[in-house]
């Protein structure tokens, strides 16, 4: 979802707090503060970081006791990846919720919870909030979240997000979340109807538009979904979701020099924090593996770690590029730190298993284990969903093309490739197979559909070097002479 799961999570109450129960609504001192905090909950709803996060730091100037307002400012600096801020203004939250309503409070609650990992704990306040207040809209969709993001309950998380709709059926965000729901579990169909039916409810917003264009990215169409991406900038110039995801299309057509100015540009759009500067060293690790430079990209993962130690896509990265340097003992002990943190997140039976174990699968994949590897590959399938059993298969390709089983990988690619027929990963794959078949037609075939997708990849991708030594075309720096 958006590649942000756990930020849509953390976004997704949009609060308010509006209920019909004749309690105060928002305990606070200041009108203007209730004005201006009220501000900050439609930009949040939005997505728009920068502005939600200045406009609850401008309630908290007129009235430092509000303590939902300290709440909503520790979900923008968690959701922009500043946890330290957002653990800050949480206790602020939490030490002024004595003075709040039991409606607020439960809110809070829930959210600390949340933001602590304690997820049993966070479920259980949301259950509260909804059995007390049956009206309140964004406790279905925090529920619905959790559901989905931890316990892999989808039928759970679809009931929460319909009852949230049904407590207003021109709620945005519920919409958008039913939309994602369903393209994981694979009815495009209805993912795309109800992503249209976001953008009619907010069209003068940037990301219903960029979560159309999530959709088509998943689905293989690049060149439509960064059509959706610049539309989205048309309405937000500096939507900071939108200029990453557009860096993330260039990335995949091999667009390396210009995905780097993308990802740098919106991060920068973001409040900063170290956690912001670690995702900067990040994305340049993610472009040198790119291009193989392999000792550029494990030294950039370690600097972001050193920045922010429990970044997981440093830590994941940093195992996949030492498996390429084959330091494969090392690799080993940044798995089991990633096991140790995804334990005391309590996530050990998340979806985020399922990346786990495929990395897992890759590991044991370059160490020539080939056996574990499909078991890893079996592990991670117990994780996936219709969506994300594409990752599955294309995994399980790489190692049975490694271990020489290539009748195998053929059949893996063609489930892989049900999903995202255009998938580059998976159709480099079947051109290594057909090439080491000697199939001259099925490579120079495949290796066709790669070459229009990679026309304008910088010359340093290495992914298209390799493609053009297998067609056997000459190459400088991976361009034909």
């Amino acid at each position: 979802m958006k590649g942000r799961h756990l930020l849509l999570l953390v976004l997704s109450a949009a609060l308010a707090l509006e209920g019909c129960r004749p309690e105060k609504k928002l305990t606070s001192a200041s009108s203007d503060a209730v004005r201006v905090y009220r501000e900050g909950v439609v930009q949040w709803e939005r997505f728009y970081f920068p502005e939600a996060k200045h406009s609850f730091e401008n309630a908290l100037s007129l009235d430092s006791s509000f303590a939902m307002a300290w709440c909503r400012l520790a979900m923008v600096d968690f959701a922009s990846g500043s946890s330290g801020s957002a653990a800050r203004a949480m206790k602020e939250a939490v030490r002024l919720s004595s003075a709040a309503t039991q409606r607020e409070q439960l809110f809070i609650a829930m959210w600390r919870y949340r933001l602590e990992f304690d997820n049993e704990r966070a479920g259980a306040t949301a259950d509260s909030l909804i059995r007390l207040y049956p009206d309140e809209k964004e406790a279905y969709l925090f529920r619905g979240s959790l559901y989905e993001e931890v316990d892999k309950n989808y039928d759970a998380a679809l009931g929460c997000y319909m009852k949230a709709v049904s407590q207003d059926s021109g709620y945005a965000q519920a919409v958008m979340s039913l939309g994602y729901a369903y393209s994981t579990l694979g009815d495009q169909q209805k993912a795309v109807a109800l992503m249209q039916r976001y953008i009619r409810l907010a069209p003068d917003a940037a990301d219903p538009r960029a979560s159309y264009a999530d959709l088509l990215v998943r689905a293989g169409r690049y060149d439509d979904a960064l059509v959706q991406y610049r539309k989205a900038l048309e309405l937000k110039p500096d939507y900071w979701y939108a200029v990453r995801e557009i860096g993330t299309v260039y990335s995949i057509q091999g667009r390396l020099k210009e995905a780097e100015e993308q990802f740098h540009k919106s991060l920068a759009l973001l409040p900063p924090g170290p956690e912001i500067e670690a995702a900067h060293s990040v994305a340049d690790a993610q472009l040198d593996f790119k291009r193989g430079k392999y000792a550029e990209a494990a030294a950039g993962f370690h600097r972001a770690l050193g920045m922010d130690s429990v970044n997981y896509a440093a830590a994941e990265g940093l195992v996949r590029t030492l498996g390429r340097l084959r330091e494969f003992e090392a690799a080993r002990e940044v798995l089991h730190r990633i096991s140790i943190v995804l334990a005391q997140r309590h996530l050990t039976n998340s979806p985020a298993m399922l990346s786990y174990h495929l990395t897992n699968a890759g590991l044991l994949t370059d160490e020539g284990d080939y056996a574990g590897a499909l078991s890893a590959c079996d592990s991670a399938a117990g994780y996936s969903l219709p969506l994300t059993r594409a990752a599955v298969e294309r995994q399980r390709a790489q190692t049975h093309f490694a271990a020489g089983a290539l009748e195998d990988a053929l059949d893996d690619c063609g489930r892989a490739l049900e999903v995202n027929p255009n998938s580059p990963s998976v159709l480099l794959t079947l051109v290594r197979i057909y090439h080491r078949r000697g199939d001259v037609r099925m490579t120079g075939e495949i290796g066709a559909r790669l070459e229009k997708l990679w026309a304008n990849a910088d010359p340093d991708f290495e992914d298209r070097n390799e493609l053009m030594r297998l067609l056997g075309k000459n190459t400088h720096a991976g361009h034909p002479l």
